[in-house]
């Protein structure tokens, strides 16, 4: 990943080469999903969420804190939808999201500490250049779930109508989170959706650059209390359940947003310290990339219905910089109507790009 944004050309216009986009009003039916998903996020209160995205038929970005998801749905709610004809790619990464969903895993010998610990000595060699508030992280991600696949869902049994985000989708988060943002990702329809991100309050939570840096600790015990949620002298649970939440918990992070390298390796070497935790090599994320994964296996209550499942964090295999965030299913077909194979993606947050840029709609 660049880490340093190349600069543009002053009188070349943001986002050059993506076609104007159109203001117009939301389709029918649209305002009452949002508000259904509004009224669902003010429900689940400060809860962190995880990292298997759920949302309405209108599909929010996912991965975004509780402040945040709230606001940029009372955003999208309150406005009109922006959308844009597009007949190419989303930007210059093709969606590579079709057809890529089952990596060949294998178990390996290595233990999760060690190879964590390489991860934290890897992320103490990378470096950020100096972040104005007045600039924008980048990210550009490729997302799948398994529901939203033509593939794994074309068959006469039941189905729910939520829908999970699916494909290459871009973000520029305000630094500060004081400047407005943008989101751009395809609706339902092809078309290229696209809203600002409202400027974010200023509350004990991640929701923007300046909060991680500011809030994240860096000390390895401060992040594995912070992971489980630790107040004052309280001490693990032993609870797999709680073992499941701080795995999550980091996942978020790591898929939500840009971390400063001291934080990142106290983030690894924390999660080290989470038992039960096993390496397999060659898993796949939504990209089709393929690399060494630290996974939790169990059964998580947000993968309904597909039994025990594996939450991984994907890394490079060389490099070992952080790629997806991965959800596997375990088991074989329980039915007719369970399309997916042992070894199948349930889900997957794939980072393509992240990095800082000077405007919205800047890209790298």
């Amino acid at each position: 990943m660049n880490d340093n944004p190349s600069p543009r050309d002053e009188d070349e216009p943001a986002g050059a080469g993506v076609p104007a986009a159109v203001e117009r009003d939301l389709p029918p039916g649209r305002h009452r999903v949002l508000r259904e998903q509004l009224m669902r996020e003010i429900e689940n209160g400060d809860e962190t969420p995880v990292v298997r995205p759920r949302t309405a038929l209108w599909r929010r970005p996912a991965f975004v804190g509780p402040a945040v998801a709230a606001a940029l749905t009372v955003a999208v709610v309150m406005g009109a939808a922006v959308t844009q004809q597009a007949a190419g790619p989303l930007t210059t990464h093709a969606d590579s999201s079709d057809g890529r969903r089952r990596g060949e895993a294998t178990r390996s010998d290595e233990s999760a500490a060690d190879l964590l610990a390489q991860v934290a000595k890897a992320a103490a060699k990378r470096s950020l250049p100096e972040v104005r508030d007045d600039q924008f992280v980048y990210t550009e991600r490729d997302d799948y779930h398994w529901k939203m696949d033509s593939e794994k869902n074309d068959m006469p049994c039941p189905m729910t109508l939520e829908a999970y985000p699916y494909g290459v989708r871009e973000f520029w988060s305000s630094v500060d989170g004081q400047h407005t943002g943008r989101y751009r990702g395809r609706g339902p329809d092809g078309e290229v959706e696209e809203w600002s991100v409202p400027k974010q309050p200023a509350e004990n939570g991640v929701n923007f650059f300046r909060e991680v840096e500011d809030g994240l600790p860096t000390d390895v015990d401060e992040m594995y209390r912070y992971l489980y949620g630790l107040k004052g002298d309280e001490r693990a649970s032993g609870a797999k359940s709680a073992d499941r939440k701080a795995f999550d918990k980091a996942s978020t992070l790591l898929a939500e947003q840009l971390l400063p390298p001291k934080v990142e390796v106290a983030l690894y070497r924390a999660v080290a310290r989470i038992p039960g935790l096993t390496v397999y090599e060659g898993s796949v994320d939504a990209a089709g990339r393929t690399g060494i994964s630290v996974g939790l296996e169990g059964n998580w209550p947000e993968d309904r219905g597909h039994g025990p499942t594996r939450h991984e964090l994907l890394f490079h295999m060389r490099t070992l910089a952080f790629l997806a965030a991965d959800t596997v299913k375990l088991d074989p077909p329980a039915d007719s109507c369970d399309t997916l194979e042992a070894g199948d993606l349930v889900s997957s947050v794939a980072v393509l790009e992240r990095t800082v840029v000077d405007r919205v709609s800047e890209r790298p």
